[in-house]
């Protein structure tokens, strides 16, 4: 039985058939974790800033987190072949018990679903190092879900002075490390609910536009080629 949750709520699945006379949702979305949960539910929940269509959709985590969403994810994703239109794979590279490149990690899960009958329809995103790279994006909204009252520039000072953002680099080498780091001299309690805050605010800001982050443009390009178009 698979669990997995839509916005608040919690389904389960009792029985995987599916009649025709069913309608296939659009996505479903499989995650190595609550930050990454969290994040794709407020970012999808502003599918304008995304610049897709509303769609119909439900994430859920792997209890494997990111080595299991690697090696499991056609045998997880087998029983909603016919359920969704589509679907996503997101994991850190951080931790997820393959040394590769993002790229040849992503091209290893995704031939893998291709063959379990998701060619054509599926998308894996892999996040280098973690899913806290994303949380390094020029919007006005960071130093303040963090807990700094700073402007960014000025939490982005911070940061080199304490050696965890060198000068001439687009993002914290750690990224994970420098977004704790910032929060604890602030004494803020780190929790998943920070990532659906810094999720909504970039959103918000429009600053998705301009991130620089691969995976996180891969991720937008990918939805917008999915649901932009008419719906058939």
């Amino acid at each position: 039985m698979a669990e997995f949750r839509r916005c608040r709520s919690t389904i389960r699945f009792r029985d995987y058939r599916m009649t025709t006379a069913q309608r296939q949702k659009d996505l479903f979305v499989l995650v190595a974790d609550l930050d990454m949960l969290q994040t794709m539910e407020t970012l999808l929940n502003h599918s304008t800033s995304l610049g897709i269509s509303a769609i119909d959709y439900d994430v859920a985590r792997h209890l494997q987190r990111d080595p299991g969403c690697r090696v499991d994810a056609s045998r997880y994703l087998r029983h909603h072949i016919n359920q969704y239109r589509y679907a996503l794979v997101m994991f850190d590279r951080e931790g997820c018990g393959h040394d590769a490149r993002r790229e040849a990690i992503q091209e290893e899960v995704e031939e893998d679903l291709a063959r379990n009958g998701w060619r054509d329809r599926s998308k894996v995103i892999v996040i280098d190092p973690e899913l806290e790279a994303w949380v390094w994006s020029n919007s006005r909204g960071v130093p303040e879900v963090l807990g700094w009252r700073a402007d960014y520039v000025g939490l982005r000072n911070w940061l080199e002075s304490r050696h965890l953002w060198p000068r001439n680099s687009p993002k914290p080498p750690e990224p994970k490390k420098a977004m704790l780091a910032a929060m604890r001299h602030q004494r803020v309690n780190r929790s998943s609910r920070k990532f659906s805050a810094l999720a909504s605010r970039v959103a918000v800001d429009g600053t998705l536009s301009n991130c620089q982050d691969v995976a996180l443009n891969e991720l937008r390009d990918t939805l917008r080629l999915w649901f932009t178009a008419a719906r058939p």
